[in-house]
């Protein structure tokens, strides 16, 4: 068990290490957040859509972990706002999914109310007055409990907070070496030493190259996702069409986002770009002009489930990521369980599926 006061090393500044210096500020442990950035997000967090989808309602621990971290965006978008004054643009908008195969509409229906999701079937006239901005034809579902959130705006209100806590930070470091001597975690940067009690890999992508320094295989790997912002926003909810994402934001709209295994590659394309502005086209049935395009690397782990817990040989180094398309859904509840396990010596759930090194 940590003592109040213990020394945390949370490396990565995307929403995961945020949420984690979050929740072990409040416990009173003292943390030092190492990123190489500067302060304005991971290359992760910062590309990401927000979308808090509909829950998982089975009984595994996946499950549950998805839907508790889903219900907690609520509580902390109102305990951010009370601490540190931020909006963070929590919005229960709901969600719309249309389709022009009625095939692919029964399977993705019966697959949700058999797993518990509020759904709820609309006919074209029902969806076309809840969305008068589209164009096309089919049926949709909508579901109630799709949410979003601002990840830049998330990931600064929880720093904000963690300071008021009492964490700090060491931007512009670039994590060379980590080790686990004894009782202490060491880890070296280009600026220099950094010793602590326990040390929280969060890097997203970067995560399985440190822990394979302490001897630890964590199977993860980057998998780029490319999004475009429209300037003008004519939708009401969260809209999906083709398995692409339409999100009305602060008088643009979101349109993402791609998977593409190019390794650590973060640059955009033109290509991708004209796949947005075509897709935006269709729905709309007229252009929007390009606001601005961004891409983020998401960390995807073997076996499906996130990276969550202590390294087998290295006890007091957590292993935080692996979350892939769930990163800013899953994180604040990601930091909150590694928070609880650093301070108190439990993560509170059965944490065994999480295993990094599984």
């Amino acid at each position: 068990m940590a003592l109040s006061g213990a020394r945390t090393l949370v490396i990565g500044a995307g929403i995961i290490g945020r949420s984690t210096a979050y929740f072990l500020a409040r416990q009173g442990v003292q943390v030092v957040l190492l990123d190489e950035g500067i302060g304005t997000g991971s290359p992760t967090s910062r590309a990401s859509l927000g979308v808090l989808t509909h829950c998982n309602g089975g009984d595994n621990p996946y499950a549950q972990l998805f839907r508790d971290g889903h219900a907690l965006h609520a509580r902390l978008a109102h305990d951010l706002a009370e601490d540190v004054g931020a909006d963070v643009g929590w919005r229960p908008r709901g969600g719309i999914e249309l389709f022009a195969d009625p095939a692919q509409l029964e399977e993705v229906w019966h697959f949700n109310r058999r797993r518990g999701c509020r759904v709820e079937r609309l006919d074209e006239r029902a969806w076309r007055a809840a969305e008068p901005a589209l164009v096309g034809g089919g049926e949709g579902l909508y579901f109630a409990d799709d949410h979003r959130v601002d990840p830049l705006k998330l990931g600064a209100a929880l720093w904000a907070a963690a300071r008021r806590q009492g964490a700090s930070a060491a931007w512009g470091e670039c994590v060379w070496r980590i080790a686990q001597a004894g009782e202490a975690v060491e880890v070296a940067t280009n600026q220099g030493i950094h010793r602590a009690d326990f040390a929280v890999l969060a890097a997203g992508a970067w995560t399985g190259g440190l822990a394979a320094q302490l001897g630890a295989q964590v199977a993860l790997r980057p998998v780029r996702g490319q999004q475009a912002r429209f300037a003008g926003a004519p939708l009401r909810h969260l809209v999906r069409i083709n398995g692409r994402h339409f999100i009305p934001t602060s008088g643009e709209t979101i349109v993402g986002s791609t998977v593409e295994e190019v390794g650590f590659r973060l640059a955009t394309t033109r290509a991708a770009a004209a796949e947005f502005a075509a897709e935006v086209r269709s729905a709309f049935g007229r252009c929007l002009p390009l606001s601005r395009q961004q891409a983020g690397l998401r960390p995807k782990p073997r076996g499906g489930r996130p990276l969550i817990g202590p390294l087998t040989n290295a006890p007091r180094v957590f292993v935080a990521s692996g979350h892939y398309k769930n990163g800013v859904l899953l994180g604040p509840i990601t930091g909150q369980i590694v928070a609880r396990w650093i301070a108190e010596g439990t993560p509170g759930r059965d944490m065994r599926c999480f295993a990094p090194e599984r």
